[in-house]
């Protein structure tokens, strides 16, 4: 049952409710108002017949002005249509017909005399008024002996109806349930049935997909304007918030797909680190033979000043190729369990693979790690690329600069965690850019070699050691680097 049909169902109980306790009231206003009238016209009977009495006198209705009293009486022509006066002898003789609205009213013809005498000798034998020929007839009594009779028709009715009948009370309460019942159905559906289709219309169209869907608040008052006013607002949140969700999976779907170009780039380039090692480690093997080959060389007595520098030229060169080939094998990729190491072993690490390019544009490189500083647990060699990565970015911004500069790497203990900070004072970034440096494929620089996984990677590893890691920049300010990783336990 809808709502509608609920509310008018109520409606219509109450109203006839209402009604019933009203057609009561008004029944016993009506009875109460009978009963005063009926009373009332009693009153004014008796106090006209009393009049009646007191001027009357049958000794005297022969007497001109006994007549003339009766006639002008004002009682008489304010309470009664027509009087009969007469004597209380036999035969009546002397009798007296009084008519307020004068004798033309009154038919001779079909006047019923014989009917009024008649009721006056009835009425001797009875006490009070005796009805008849539409009127009552009264015997007058004087110290208990009848002097005279009055037939009297009253102007106003002395008897009026006891009740209201049964079916007016229920006719009119019918109808007034019936009326109700109609204006409430066509109310209610106006204000209350019609918006609230719309409202579902509406809404469905909002479950199919349709989030542009808007009502009219000025149409609907009362308790459903707010409603249609919240549902507007509703659905404008929901446009809103699919808009920015598709916005959202299309840059998740984005992101993914970056990271997936990533990944396949971070594969790409660990297997060329395995390649360059397994080539170092090719090299590093001839590299040996030679370096000994040199130095039976140089235990020969016989040899030239000029011959034994040669030679010492070619060790030296030899033990320079032997260096940067351990370097490459140390940083190759390999499979290894995580476990403890200090900060200052990676630091080191990465230093020793960016020092030719540090000499070769003279800029300074500052390290200071703090002593006895908490082991990290992980991988070492992750936590080294970190620190080459964030090496080469700063080398990369101070050449482009033309060289010099000063890099700076520190190493200190942040309340039970191990803080890393690597700054430069290079030219520094547009704040704008610096949400996105950690995006894969992000780059700034104009060098063909720039992949922009650098920072993407870092901050991989990073969070895989359960650490943290923010940049601060400005034009002209430089880049710095701050790194907070959990002490191993």
């Amino acid at each position: 049952m809808s709502l509608a049909w609920r509310i008018l169902l109520f409606a219509l109980l109450l109203n006839a409710v209402t009604v019933g306790i009203v057609q009561v009231v008004v029944y016993t206003s009506y009875q109460r108002w009978f009963t005063d009238q009926r009373a009332a016209v009693k009153e004014s009977v008796d106090e006209s017949i009393a009049d009646l009495e007191r001027i009357y006198a049958p000794e005297r209705l022969s007497d001109a002005r006994q007549v003339r009293a009766l006639v002008m009486s004002s009682t008489i022509h304010e309470t009664y249509e027509d009087v009969v006066v007469t004597s209380g002898r036999p035969e009546y003789e002397s009798q007296i017909y009084l008519n307020p609205r004068g004798a033309v009213h009154r038919d001779p013809d079909n006047f019923p005399h014989g009917a009024i005498l008649a009721g006056m000798a009835q009425a001797r034998e009875v006490t009070g008024r005796l009805p008849v020929a539409g009127g009552y007839c009264l015997a007058v009594r004087q110290r208990d002996q009848v002097a005279g009779y009055l037939w009297f028709v009253p102007r106003h009715p002395e008897y009026l109806p006891t009740e209201l009948p049964l079916w007016s009370s229920l006719v009119g309460v019918g109808a007034a349930t019936l009326l109700f019942g109609m204006v409430l159905f066509l109310v209610i559906r106006r204000t209350v049935g019609e918006p609230l289709q719309t409202l579902h219309q509406a809404a469905s169209a909002v479950a199919a997909g349709s989030y542009a869907v808007r009502l009219e608040e000025h149409q609907a008052g009362g308790e459903i304007g707010p409603v249609i006013a919240a549902f507007n607002h509703m659905a404008a949140r929901v446009e809103s918030h699919t808009a920015t969700l598709e916005r959202a999976v299309r840059e998740a779907v984005e992101q993914a797909k970056q990271k997936e170009r990533a990944l396949v780039l971070s594969s790409r380039l660990a297997s060329i680190g395995t390649l360059a090692a397994g080539v170092a480690h090719e090299i590093n093997n001839p590299i040996g033979g030679m370096q000994n080959a040199v130095h039976r060389l140089l235990q020969n007595p016989d040899l030239a000043e000029k011959q034994r520098v040669y030679l010492q030229l070619v060790l030296d060169g030899l033990q320079r190729i032997a260096r940067t080939t351990r370097r490459l094998l140390d940083f190759s990729p390999r499979q290894k369990a995580p476990g403890t190491f200090a900060i200052g072993t990676a630091i080191e690490g990465a230093r020793a693979l960016v020092e030719h390019r540090v000499q070769k544009h003279r800029i300074t490189l500052l390290v200071d790690v703090a002593p006895d500083l908490p082991l990290l647990r992980g991988d070492a060699h992750e936590i080294q690329q970190v620190v080459l990565n964030l090496l080469l970015n700063s080398l990369d911004a101070l050449e482009e600069r033309s060289g010099a500069g000063r890099i700076t790497v520190r190493a200190a203990a942040e309340g039970g965690k191990v803080g890393l900070h690597v700054e430069d004072d290079g030219p520094g970034m547009d704040p704008q850019y610096l949400g996105s440096v950690f995006d894969p494929f992000f780059t700034k620089k104009e060098r063909p070699d720039a992949s922009g996984l650098g920072m993407f990677i870092s901050y991989s590893i990073v969070q895989n050691h359960g650490g943290e890691m923010r940049v601060d920049s400005a034009p002209g300010q430089g880049f710095r680097v701050h790194i907070v990783l959990p002490a191993a336990v």
